[in-house]
């Protein structure tokens, strides 16, 4: 019985130092998060851009997605949605 109390203490102390000072607080894993989707957005929408250039210097017509629709296609293929001026996954 000793040795399962004891069993049990090290189990606990275990978990208790793993969950607390080794794991990263939530709040830095949701601002590392949202900096992730914003250099999706932006490297979606630059890359939106760059082919509606490509497209309208080519002579090809509109190639690419204009402003606003860029953001809406690029939100729309990452699946992220825009909230209170962040871009949040669905």
């Amino acid at each position: 019985m000793a040795k399962l109390v004891l069993i049990l203490a090290v189990l606990g102390l275990g978990y208790w130092y793993w969950s607390g000072s080794r794991q990263p607080p939530a709040e830095l894993i949701e601002s590392a998060r949202l900096e992730e989707n914003a250099a999706i957005m932006q490297q979606c929408i630059n890359q939106e851009q760059r082919m509606q250039s490509a497209g309208g210097l080519g002579g090809l017509g509109d190639v690419g997605a204009s402003g606003a629709d860029a953001e809406r296609l690029c939100a729309e293929k990452n699946g992220l949605v825009k909230r209170d001026g962040q871009w949040h996954r669905r």
